[in-house]
């Protein structure tokens, strides 16, 4: 905090006694770097059928700009909503952050995964299990984007899960609990020869776009930096739910800080679910969610470039 402050009093000086402007530099990860993103729809991130799920589920749609010619860029894999009953990724805000993002020179895949057969939407305890049947999907992404790294022309070492809503709470599991434990919750039998490891793909960073976590005391597994992004007035999703089965951005805010893990917050007042005013799970919101969704994209940028920039200067 002191060489902050002794910097930013350095830079103040700078400013009043130069009268010349100066030319404000692009911060590549931060700033926009390309106004033209491509969009490839319905590729594939698993070359085997797997039994007993549709092909559709493992579809994603890519987000670069051609003009990119990085060829080790992070990669932003981004799960939907939906209650893991609804939704696809091409639904609500996702498209609309995935190009803010791939503008700023990340690459983007929205995937589909596969949605749960029972009653997500009304049961507690299947939408627990539609979100452990839906990160066997999220693993199958990540291990086919590690191998195929050099053809997308990204660094398999700095992928970063982002999801909203029911995709959030896939990537606080993903990296928070292992499959054991997640497996123990849902009191499946076999749990005990499940993988007991933490974030085993080792991802870069966790999103959290109105999501939730089941078990709070998972966040200090985390190990990696975690964003929270929520609505204040979120009926869906409440942010302060202290009771659980859901545990919100207040609460996991609070599990990160004891626990010594970086994590950014920001909590928009007035806002509901999908950060809407008024959330409607038909309608795909006006200007203003779409403002807030503009302002949630730089202040992720904003620090996940923070986080970037550190761990390159670590190695």
């Amino acid at each position: 905090m002191l060489i902050r402050a002794v910097l930013t009093g350095m830079l103040s000086g700078f400013i009043l006694t130069n009268t010349q402007a100066q030319p404000k530099v692009s911060i590549r990860y931060k700033d926009i770097q390309f106004e033209k993103v491509d969009h490839k729809r319905n590729l594939s991130y698993q070359e085997q059928e797997t039994p007993g799920v549709k092909k559709r589920f493992h579809k994603f749609d890519w987000y670069a700009s051609s003009e990119d010619k990085n060829r080790r860029r992070p990669l932003i894999i981004a799960m939907h909503g939906g209650g893991f009953k609804l939704g696809n990724k091409a639904s609500d805000s996702t498209p609309f952050w995935a190009r803010e993002f791939a503008k700023r020179g990340y690459a983007v895949a929205s995937i589909n995964y596969r949605k749960s057969k029972k009653k997500p939407l009304s049961r507690f305890e299947d939408l627990a299990d539609g979100c452990f049947e839906a990160l066997k999907d999220l693993q199958l992404a990540i291990d086919y984007f590690k191998r195929n790294h050099e053809q997308y022309g990204i660094d398999p070492d700095k992928i970063i899960l982002a999801g909203n809503s029911a995709g959030g709470m896939m990537a606080l599991h993903e990296v928070c609990s292992s499959e054991s434990e997640l497996a123990t919750y849902l009191k499946r039998d076999n749990s005990a020869s499940l993988d007991t490891t933490h974030n085993p793909n080792r991802v870069l960073a966790a999103v959290n776009m109105w999501g939730s976590i089941y078990d709070s005391t998972w966040i200090k597994n985390a190990r990696v930096p975690i964003v929270s992004i929520h609505g204040s007035k979120d009926r869906v999703v409440p942010s302060n739910n202290t009771a659980g089965p859901f545990f919100g951005t207040e609460i996991i805010a609070r599990e990160a800080h004891r626990a010594g893990i970086a994590h950014y917050v920001q909590l928009y007042e007035g806002a509901g679910h999908e950060l809407h005013k008024h959330f409607n799970p038909v309608f795909g919101g006006g200007p203003g969610a779409r403002r807030r969704w503009r302002d949630m994209t730089q202040r992720i940028a904003d620090y996940l470039q923070e986080e970037l920039s550190l761990r390159d200067a670590s190695q």
